[in-house]
């Protein structure tokens, strides 16, 4: 009994056993092969043909950046001045357009157009599905060389080609809208901006006439030249008559005509330096002790009127690139190549169908004869392992 339980063990182990087991029952493998070939042939007849198309588009070059394209290099520029070289974000301009390609809004509207939950026979409250479906026979690529590719697959071949231009129109309508609306709102952003540095001119403006009638300035600089040159010439002119009346008093004394003479003009001049120096009518409306606090505010209004005037000519072409962008028509994407109607499905793909599931059927069959052969020779040797004990007992 144990020399039949070695041999059978030795039987399960051996490579000629199963070539031999396999030649035996060659005709359940051709069987179970043929049946899954059969059966794969009838599905794959029975499946509809799909259709592809496809739409290749780049987006425009522009040939001259923007304003605001140059506002921000010259901003990089003055950062790099400082030595805020590590400031520097991504490469890339503004946002993808494969956001807008893969948006729900286009595909949305594609459902609705060809009415595709009818196509693909879901109920149209399952709009989520139809979606789902709707996704997995589109497929939008960027290509290496910069460009956009987008492939359409549908049924129906007489209408795949007008499925993807359509599709890339709507998705070139919905950029066109983005980018409207971006540029609307820069353009009432910079508006609202421009009228309040209007009201800030304007303000300082009549801040700044209301300033110069009530003091006289109305050229600080130029006024304080003049204003120091005879000012200096005063003072000089009474230290000239103080000496004149010190030479006098030393040659004929205090009581001469002269003397006495040149006592009231030191006077007189002295009285017009203090009226200078303490009542207004001389630099301006005001003492000549108050011409500092009195030009460094005229010169703080005036810094800050040219301030509001410089970031007015900075907004100023930057409201006209606003409204130009507005009112540009120009397309998001630009065709390269138009989708056509193909000649040739692009699935099912019947012959590798027929091939795999023939395959698998000869695989199939070969399990299940190694599975029921194994079940036989555990059987076989449960039983034999039984009457062995029998014996014993």
């Amino acid at each position: 009994m144990e020399t039949s339980n070695i041999q059978t063990e030795n039987k399960s182990f051996d490579g000629v056993f199963y070539i031999a087991l396999l030649l035996k029952h060659k005709f359940f493998i051709l069987i179970v092969t043929a049946l899954f070939c059969v059966t794969s042939v009838i599905i794959s007849l029975l499946m509809p043909n799909w259709y592809s198309a496809s739409v290749s588009a780049v987006p425009p070059k522009k040939a001259i950046g923007s304003l605001f394209e140059s506002a921000m290099s010259n901003i990089s520029s003055t950062l790099r001045e400082f030595g805020l070289t590590k400031l520097k974000g991504g490469q890339t301009e503004g946002y993808s357009y494969l956001v807008i390609l893969n948006s729900r809004t286009v595909k949305d509207s594609m459902i609705k157009i060809y009415d595709l939950a009818k196509e693909y026979d879901i109920p149209d409250s399952l709009h989520s599905e139809v979606l789902k479906e709707f996704e997995n026979n589109i497929e939008i690529e960027y290509g290496t060389e910069g460009n956009y590719s987008i492939t359409v697959t549908d049924k129906n071949r007489s209408r795949i080609a007008e499925m993807t231009n359509t599709y890339f129109n709507l998705a070139n309508e919905l950029a066109e809208k983005i980018l409207h609306t971006e540029a609307l709102k820069s353009r009432e952003y910079i508006e609202n901006r421009l009228n309040n540095v209007d009201s800030a001119l304007s303000v300082l403006s009549d801040t700044l006439q209301k300033f110069s009638r009530k003091t006289f300035i109305f050229s600080p600089m130029e006024q304080a030249t003049a204003v120091s040159s005879a000012y200096a010439d005063l003072k000089a002119e009474l230290i000239q008559q103080e000496i004149m009346h010190d030479l006098l008093k030393n040659k004929f004394g205090e009581e001469d005509p002269y003397t006495k003479i040149q006592q009231e003009l030191i006077q007189k001049i002295r009285s017009k330096v203090t009226d200078v120096e303490t009542k207004p009518g001389f630099a301006g409306n005001f003492p000549l002790k108050n011409a500092a606090s009195v030009g460094i505010e005229y010169l703080r209004l005036f810094a800050e009127y040219e301030t509001f005037s410089k970031v007015k000519s900075f907004l100023l072409p930057l409201l006209e690139d606003a409204k130009l962008d507005e009112s540009r028509q120009t397309m998001s994407l630009v065709i390269v190549d138009n989708a056509i109607t193909p000649d040739k499905k692009s699935k099912p793909k019947r012959s590798l169908i027929v091939a795999g599931a023939t395959f698998g059927g000869f695989i199939l069959s070969i399990l299940i004869l190694l599975l029921f052969n194994g079940y036989r020779i555990v059987r076989i040797n449960y039983r034999s392992f039984i009457e062995a004990n029998k014996n014993k007992i």
